[in-house]
């Protein structure tokens, strides 16, 4: 991998390392000051918004990525043609999502939804200028954005929970942590951007077409990622808002090391991208799905070890109950990077088709193991249900793709030839 790529996937770790520190010094803090019942409700206003993102992008999120890697120009052609169609899908969902809401949910947690739609507005259209960098190998320019907007927020969230402020007064981070990095992103997209306004309005009606064609069969394989990792928590925060408070705070910690995975997996698939040789490409995935192993044992052995003082630290008593399920959230982030690889991957080779019947029949096993197991085992429920669907998510509805294409990049990463030129 060339020295460009590394250095993008350290631009990109660097971003987010003010994350954790937001997760240690500040979120820990308001999750404590507003105790696990309505840390639940802020996690189900704004996981039921990133459902609604993920529709609205209606995958345009992975063709930015795929095009952009491949021609710059062709990249920036699509994040103009899906302005418009993003607008409309988010309209119309956000409305009914609200409306719902509106009348079923207490104001407290209506007041989160209400912010979590505005954010998520702003963050629908960010993603793409944000993807467009990740792919251009400029991932620098979303570090000062996202550092910009973290360090804003959390300045906000401190203060609010330091000052005793009304618990609805963290709705204005929900919205500045999105607005901030969309302003500044988008006004370096303009100065960045290599397409003229002409030839993007020459072009806007070709790929609004291209994207409607493929965008309805990865709506639904984008829309899986959200599902795998929302439905447990919509399904548990109706259940028992104080176990949603509880499951956040185990998902967050177990996932707080996915900067790292998520960095390395798209700094070097734009690299797999281009890649034309068919063994050389399989045996580069091969080798990032080792990565992915050894970050998350190395995070699994370091939560067994100090994961019950972080927590007794950081959340405090009420929160113990954590502890039970940590390690297990740990699996489900080991899974869910080599998923997002294997998944991917198969984007190079357009199986739109594969992504889009797998997703339906997953999308489908998911919903009814989590609405059972949560019914049955309430939070011990959801976190087995979110642990199998990844795991099968990353095996057996992989393994049908072109004869095993993918069970081949898993059997590759035991084999020293993998590693090794002969």
């Amino acid at each position: 991998m060339s020295k460009k790529v590394y250095l993008n996937s350290l631009w990109m770790m660097a971003e987010k390392l003010l994350s954790i520190f937001g997760l240690i010094f500040v979120t820990s803090f308001v999750a404590r000051y507003i105790g696990p019942a309505n840390f639940g409700k802020l996690t189900f206003a704004t996981s039921i918004f990133a459902i609604v993102q993920t529709v609205s992008l209606f995958g345009s999120d992975n063709l930015i990525f795929q095009k952009t890697s491949q021609n710059r120009k062709t990249g920036e052609h699509i994040i103009f043609a899906t302005r418009t169609l993003r607008n409309l899908f988010f309209t119309v969902f956000a409305s009914l999502v609200l409306l719902y809401l509106y009348l079923t949910v207490d104001p407290l947690t209506f007041i989160f939804s209400v912010a979590a739609c505005i954010g998520v507005y702003f963050s629908l259209h960010d993603t793409a200028y944000s993807i467009y960098f990740n792919a251009t190998l400029q991932s620098r320019f979303n570090t000062i954005c996202n550092v910009t907007a973290i360090l804003v927020s959390l300045i906000v969230r401190y203060g609010i929970a330091e000052f005793h402020l009304p618990v609805s007064y963290l709705s204005i981070p929900i919205v500045l942590v999105t607005l901030v990095p969309f302003l500044m992103r988008r006004a370096i997209f303009a100065r960045k951007k290599l397409s003229t306004p002409q030839r993007i309005a020459d072009h806007l009606q070709q790929y609004r077409s291209y994207v409607l064609k493929v965008g309805r069969k990865l709506v639904l394989y984008t829309l899986s990622i959200a599902i795998f990792t929302k439905t447990s928590q919509l399904f548990l925060g109706m259940k028992s808002q104080h176990d949603l408070g509880i499951y956040s705070v185990a998902m967050t910690l177990g996932s707080s090391f996915y900067f790292v995975l998520n960095a390395f997996i798209s700094s070097f698939l734009t690299q797999i991208y281009a890649e034309k040789d068919f063994e050389r490409s399989q045996n580069m995935v091969a080798r990032l799905n080792l990565m992915v192993i050894v970050i998350a044992s190395s995070a699994a052995v370091f939560f067994a070890l100090f994961g019950h003082w972080i927590i007794q630290w950081l959340y405090g008593a009420a929160y113990q109950q954590v502890n039970d399920i940590l390690i297990i959230a740990v699996f489900v982030t080991l899974f869910s990077g080599m998923s997002t690889v294997a998944e991917k991957y198969l984007i190079k080779f357009n199986a739109y088709d594969y992504l889009h019947h797998k997703t339906m029949t997953l999308v489908a096993f998911n919903v009814i193991v989590t609405f059972l197991a949560i019914h049955y085992f309430a939070l011990y429920g959801a976190i087995f249900a979110i642990l199998a669907t990844e795991i099968l998510s990353l095996t057996l509805f992989n393994y049908f793709y072109k004869q095993g294409l993918i069970l081949d990049t898993h059997i590759r990463i035991f084999k020293p030839s993998t590693y090794f030129k002969r």
